[in-house]
């Protein structure tokens, strides 16, 4: 038996990226609760996404996002500094990136980042050899279905020198999505 009132792909696209509003995701709930043949079509449309979403990992490089920027990503920057809070996620963004500064990465050979929740330090993303520029920073990639996890990020990086020294960077960054 099919549906005939079909919920629209892009519709579930927007569904599983959490782009819908409240209202609209309470329609699609209810809607897929009774209709077996929606429901598979959104469980295709949550696999796709899902794949997706691995594909950006948590700390990128300028040319991967710039790839994704003429790809017609929807991207927003901004540039973050130790003590700087909150970071706004605009709703016409797909990805928001952080651009760390404010720490010293000049003679660093490598460069550990780990992504935690503040309140309980739950460890999201561990980067052992992140990318980074010595002028521009590290690059965080903040995606929009992030909205569904804690808010209280906190980015710790260490940057080791040629001689096994450290220097260490705590980056508390609570999220507000539009």
């Amino acid at each position: 038996m099919s549906c005939t009132t079909a919920i629209p792909w892009a519709d579930l696209v927007q569904y599983w990226a959490a782009d819908l509003d409240a209202a609209a995701t309470d329609r699609v709930d209810e809607h897929l609760m009774g209709c077996a043949s929606c429901s598979a079509e959104a469980a295709r449309v949550a696999a796709v996404v899902s794949a997706l979403r691995e594909l950006v990992p948590p700390v990128i490089t300028r040319a991967a996002l710039e790839t994704m920027r003429a790809r017609g990503a929807r991207i927003r920057e901004n540039a973050f500094v130790p003590g700087q809070t909150p970071a706004v996620f605009p709703s016409d963004a797909e990805l928001l990136i952080h651009r760390l500064g404010g720490f010293d990465l000049s003679g660093a050979v490598r460069v550990h980042v780990m992504i935690r929740r503040e309140s309980t330090r739950e460890l999201f993303a561990d980067v052992l050899d992140a990318p980074f520029d010595p002028q521009e920073g590290i690059l965080i990639a903040c995606q929009r279905h992030y909205a569904s996890m804690p808010a209280d990020v906190l980015i710790e990086v260490t940057a080791i020198d040629a001689q096994g020294g450290l220097r260490l960077a705590a980056y508390s960054i609570p999220h507000i999505f539009e």
